[in-house]
């Protein structure tokens, strides 16, 4: 069974770990970037190129941060 990426938010959110942190902040990121301005738009576009150099390094916070935007374009690809 497939679990929704509002489900996998709430399950890393309860946990206390650098991915779980790195999950949430991807989700929040990735979902405001539609609502976002053009400054805020190329901070969150910093911020995920930075995830993924460090998820690149084996970071678990960047590793998490690029699972939930991962995640997320998934699902609303599938939508």
């Amino acid at each position: 069974m497939k679990r929704s990426v509002k489900e996998k938010y709430a399950y890393n959110k309860n946990r206390d770990s650098r991915f779980s942190s790195g999950y949430c902040v991807g989700v929040k990121l990735y979902s405001d970037y539609p609502k976002a301005d053009s400054e805020y738009k190329a901070v969150i576009r910093d911020l995920i190129t930075n995830a993924k150099t460090l998820a690149r390094t084996g970071d678990l916070y960047g590793k998490g941060i690029m699972c939930a935007v991962r995640d997320s374009a998934d699902e609303r690809k599938t939508r």
